[in-house]
C-alpha cells in the first residue's frame, strides 16, 4: 500500500519552484564556482521528481546562466553556482521551497 503512494512521485512545478529545485541540488551538492557537479548527473536526479523528461529543466537552466546565478562548465558539461549571487539564491530558494 505504502508503494503505490512513493510510485507517483513526478509532480508539475511552477517555473520558479523548478528554478529553486535547481538551486537547491547545486547548494546542497557544494557545487559553487570551480567546484561543479556533472550536469547530466543532476538531470538524471530531477527527473524522478519533475515531469517533462528533463526539458523544463534544462529550459531553467539557461534562464538561471542568463541572470548569472548558474555556471555552467567545461562546455556544458558541468553546472555550479555563482558565489556572487548566493544571499540571493538563498532568498529565492527558501521563498519557493518553503
Amino acid at each position: 500500500m505504502q508503494y503505490d503512494k512513493c510510485t507517483n512521485m513526478l509532480r508539475d512545478f511552477s517555473d520558479n519552484e523548478l528554478m529553486a529545485q535547481i538551486l537547491s541540488y547545486l547548494w546542497d551538492q557544494g557545487s559553487w564556482g570551480e567546484i561543479y557537479t556533472n550536469y547530466t548527473k543532476m538531470k538524471k536526479r530531477l527527473n524522478h521528481i519533475v515531469k517533462n523528461d528533463g526539458k523544463n529543466i534544462e529550459k531553467k537552466v539557461k534562464e538561471l546562466s542568463k541572470i548569472n546565478w548558474v555556471e555552467i562548465h567545461k562546455n556544458g558539461d558541468t553546472i555550479s553556482l555563482s558565489p556572487i549571487y548566493k544571499i540571493m539564491i538563498k532568498n529565492f530558494r527558501d521563498q519557493y521551497l518553503a
